[in-house]
């Protein structure tokens, strides 16, 4: 006997209903159907509306609150959490522009100019008179090598705050860091006399006298400004940086390591504690706080050189040359980060320029992403009599690819040319970087691409280091590209010419 098995052998067994009932039961569920159909088409105020429990509203967070848990952070020298916390405020509540100003000090301090200066940029958006926004863009401008736009921004401040002490301390950091000594001196005077307790006036005051060589005089402005607030790690690095010239390695390195301990993630503190380690030739703790940098950001340079330079006098050639060539290129991305402006100007063809100096056709600002390895982007507009003119730049932080497309040029004078600049962005020799000359189409068209080129970012020692690393591997063929960068950036530099001798150069 074969007994089938069931297609759906879980399936539970359908029991038998009465037909009656179930007919009669039909009929009641349609009747209901009916008078609810008809009372919600000419009564619909009788029928009820069942809703669904909603749960209690939890407590949002608030902008304010957010804004305090940001200062509480701040004042505690934990100035990621403070970062982010500010962000979370300006998320609810954009309208703010003292928190852009005080997210930009923060990440100026952080090795960050670039998104503080776009930080500095957003504030004034919201209220185009606001003198902390200006002294920002001012001390922004001035960490990225632009001092002397520096110094106009800060002069804005102070005409709209003739009392901003903090405005005329940025302004004197520009103006010595442009050379001008005796306006500094006076600058700084002036900030002293208006709020001698304030920590930025403080730090400037410091900074005047370590550019002049008065390095004590540095140190001990440095410390009144760390009284004030003490677990601000950048003033420990400015102390330590002049202890470390005063030979007094060992204070130093209890000043960066102080630095460490405020803020564990402050990269130049973590290199300056290692860069003394490995001068010192302990390499195992250089080493510790090299990788701890690079463990926060794996693209940050100078740790990067460092630690090349580590593998190297341990004769660890094979180690150092990933290191030294990862901090080349990483350096140069540094370097066209931090351009921050694009201009087209008119010169004579076939001049050798190393900076614009014609007439100005067409400008534009780049917008600084969060992300250091995003593109860079500038819209153009025309200068004065150059109305119709319209552009967009894109330009690669990377590998140095760019992309130009404008609208609207007229055609160059007889014998001249348009080349596009980016500045302050430099080749090794210090000229600044430029375009081909660009051509004008019949319809006032500009259409461009190409590459920066190296660019000025990692030190000299960094190309000679890994051009000794090939030597020593029979590897001339690879190291003399590094020599050549090397003798661009200083061609009477002993030790890349020693190099050079050593690959057979000339």
């Amino acid at each position: 006997m074969i007994i089938r098995e069931s297609r759906y052998p879980y399936r539970r067994p359908r029991r038998r209903r009465n037909r009656t009932a179930r007919i009669l039961l039909l009929l009641l569920v349609d009747a209901l159907g009916i008078y609810i159909l008809y009372h919600m088409l000419y009564n619909p105020q009788t029928v009820a509306v069942l809703s669904t429990p909603t749960p209690a509203p939890t407590p949002t967070q608030s902008a304010a609150s957010y804004v305090a848990e940001a200062t509480d952070a701040y004042f505690g020298g934990v100035m990621p959490t403070a970062l982010a916390a500010y962000q979370q405020a300006l998320d609810l509540d954009p309208a703010q522009p003292e928190l852009y100003v005080a997210m930009g000090q923060i990440l100026v301090y952080r090795g960050a100019p670039e998104r503080a200066l776009q930080l500095a940029r957003d504030a004034l958006l919201y209220d185009p008179e606001y003198p902390p926004a200006w002294a920002l863009l001012c001390v922004a401008y001035d960490w990225l090598g632009l001092p002397q736009d520096a110094i106009a921004f800060c002069e804005r401040a102070i005409t709209l705050d003739p009392t901003y002490a903090e405005a005329y301390a940025y302004l004197a950091e520009a103006q010595i860091d442009a050379g001008n000594w005796f306006a500094a001196n006076d600058t700084i005077a002036t900030a002293l006399q208006l709020d001698k307790d304030n920590v930025e006036v403080l730090r400037n005051y410091g900074y005047v006298y370590e550019v002049q060589g008065n390095y004590s005089a540095a140190i001990e402005a440095y410390r009144q400004a760390l009284q004030r607030q003490p677990n601000l790690a950048h003033l420990y690095i400015a102390i330590g940086r002049n202890q470390h010239v005063l030979g007094n390695f060992t204070q130093a390195q209890e000043s960066y390591t102080a630095a460490t301990e405020v803020d564990p993630t402050n990269l130049m503190a973590l290199e300056r504690a290692g860069l003394l380690h490995l001068l010192q030739g302990d390499y195992g703790p250089a080493q510790v706080f090299f990788q701890k940098a690079l463990e926060v950001d794996p693209t940050y340079s100078r740790a990067l050189g460092r630690l090349g330079t580590l593998y190297f006098q341990r004769r660890n050639y094979e180690d150092a040359i990933p290191a030294l060539e990862s901090a080349i290129r990483y350096g140069e991305m540094e370097s066209r980060r931090r351009t921050v402006f694009f201009v087209i100007t008119e010169e004579p063809q076939g001049a050798a320029l190393t900076a614009p100096t014609g007439r100005t056709v067409a400008r534009g600002e780049f917008v600084f992403p969060e992300d250091a390895r995003s593109p860079l982007r500038a819209m153009l507009q025309g200068a004065t009599g150059q109305e119709n003119v319209r552009g967009y730049l894109r330009l690669e932080p990377l590998d140095g690819r760019y992309t130009l497309s404008l609208q609207g040029a007229s055609p160059a004078a007889a014998g001249q040319t348009y080349i596009g600049w980016f500045q302050p962005l430099l080749a090794p020799e210090g000229a600044v970087i430029h375009t081909a000359p660009l051509r004008v189409e019949a319809d006032g068209s500009i259409t461009a691409s190409g590459v920066t080129g190296v660019v000025k970012g990692a030190p000299i020692e960094t190309y000679y280091t890994l051009s000794l690393c090939y030597y020593y591997l029979n590897r001339c063929e690879d190291a003399r590209p590094y020599i050549a960068v090397a003798l661009r950036l200083d061609p009477q530099d002993a030790n890349a010419l020693q190099t050079q001798r050593l690959c057979g150069g000339q």
